[in-house]
């Protein structure tokens, strides 16, 4: 009975004891723990050197490859680990390339001007002018984005770096996957377009120019090059892979601008979701310093982005409002086939569907930017400083939205204001439109 009684005191002074340590270095513990918990949830994930670290540089970089495979944004280094390893060089293969098709897209451009100068001056002669025009000039404007491609990811990386830290290993590829899901449904579908083309113009022919569907394909593929020179198949070709790189180029002006909304508007929504955790806390006034601080650093880096991309954005609304209009004018006529009613009604879908994703995803940044002013209602009086006061008033006060050269500013009111003008156009254009008209066959040259 002794010896129990003595295992019993000496087992309830060391319960007693962990008590007491429980009590004094319990929250360190408890930290600890958090932070085991999280490696072993951050280590769940299968990594490797390559793993997304949830900056815009790393997740837009297999797009840019892309981009380069087409001669657009030559820029070296965009497989590097950070946005130190950019820069810009104009001995590098990849800017000779791109001179080169800028140069070609020119000497094309200037054929399809001579074709339409020497025919019909109509809806079909003036739509490749505007389609090699458009490309073109965003060509030149990924050359020169180029150049200050390297300097605007350092400034964006040292804007992320500043913002709270991910909580795991899904916030951080959150930004990643929605850029690689969005990139690989728009050039799937824009390769299906292109695809349903090719199959709608080579076995349903209605204004057949050779006898073999294949050339009667190339020889209107490349009409504005056959218009100077014999046929041939080699120049057949030339003319079909031109018209492959300024598809890609029509497509990834609008995925470009897609993108980089993407990744601004991330930027303030990891902002706002430390804010939405601690706006209803007497937070302490140096916190809402650390707030008004990294908004002005994100508002300033929309700013320079804008003064970037700004003419890019106006090649993509300005030939997107174009096309609409186009095809929707078309759309008025009789399809020659049922192969012809499939490709022309899908590709008007895509165009309107790609169209409207490139005003909500672009806008979302002025949304985004706007967010944080209803957040700030919520501050409890005894945490209301001047610091606040401050942050409410730019929140209200600045206009921060991405723009076409500074001619509009892409917010979510441009979608009614842009279908308004679709409608206006479309009841003149259809007032003065013919039927079938677009769809005729002009005089060709007798089949060889």
């Amino acid at each position: 009975m002794w010896r129990m009684q003595m295992r019993r005191q000496r087992i309830g002074r060391r319960c007693q004891r962990l008590r007491q340590q429980l009590q004094q270095h319990g929250r360190a513990w408890l930290e600890q723990l958090q932070q085991r918990r999280a490696w072993r949830v951050d280590c769940a994930r299968p990594r490797h050197s390559h793993s997304p670290d949830g900056s815009f540089h790393q997740a837009v970089a297999p797009v840019l490859v892309l981009a380069q495979c087409f001669s657009l944004m030559p820029v070296r280094g965009v497989r590097a680990a950070s946005a130190q390893g950019l820069y810009f060089s104009r001995h590098s293969w990849r800017t000779w390339y791109s001179l080169a098709y800028i140069c070609c897209t020119s000497v094309d451009t200037l054929f399809t001007i001579n074709l339409a100068v020497h025919g019909t001056l109509d809806v079909r002669s003036v739509e490749p002018i505007v389609f090699h025009g458009s490309i073109l000039w965003g060509s030149y404007h990924f050359l020169q984005l180029a150049r200050r491609w390297p300097a605007l990811m350092r400034r964006w990386a040292h804007v992320e770096q500043q913002l709270p830290g991910y909580e795991n290993w899904r916030q951080r590829e959150h930004l990643t996957r929605r850029i690689h899901s969005v990139s690989l449904a728009l050039l799937t579908l824009s390769l299906m377009e292109h695809l349903l083309s090719i199959l709608s113009a080579v076995y349903h022919d209605y204004c057949p120019m050779r006898k073999d569907p294949i050339e009667s394909y190339l020889y209107a593929d490349a009409q504005q090059l056959f218009y100077v020179f014999p046929y041939s198949n080699w120049l057949g070709w030339l003319g079909k892979i031109q018209n492959v790189m300024l598809t890609f180029g029509w497509n990834y002006i609008d995925l470009f601008v897609i993108i980089v909304g993407m990744g601004l508007s991330e930027l303030l929504a990891r902002l706002k979701h430390q804010l939405q955790h601690l706006v209803e806390r007497p937070m302490p006034e140096l916190f809402w310093t650390y707030v008004r601080t990294r908004y002005r650093s994100i508002v300033e880096l929309i700013y320079d982005v804008d003064e970037a991309v700004s003419g890019i954005m106006l090649i993509s609304f300005g030939s997107n409002l174009y096309f609409v209009c186009l095809q929707l004018l078309k759309s008025i006529n009789k399809m020659p086939s049922i192969v012809h009613a499939v490709y022309f009604y899908f590709s008007l879908s895509f165009l309107i569907g790609r169209s409207l994703s490139v005003l909500l995803f672009v806008s979302s940044v002025h949304d985004r930017a706007r967010e944080p002013l209803r957040l700030l209602q919520l501050v409890p009086p005894g945490g209301y400083h001047g610091e606040v006061s401050r942050l409410a008033s730019e929140l209200s006060s600045d206009n921060v939205a991405l723009s076409g050269l500074r001619f509009f500013s892409i917010t979510r009111k441009l979608c009614l204001a842009v279908a308004g003008s679709i409608v206006t156009y479309e009841l003149v254009l259809i007032q003065f439109h013919e039927d079938e008209k677009s769809w005729d066959c002009v005089a060709q040259p007798p089949l060889h």
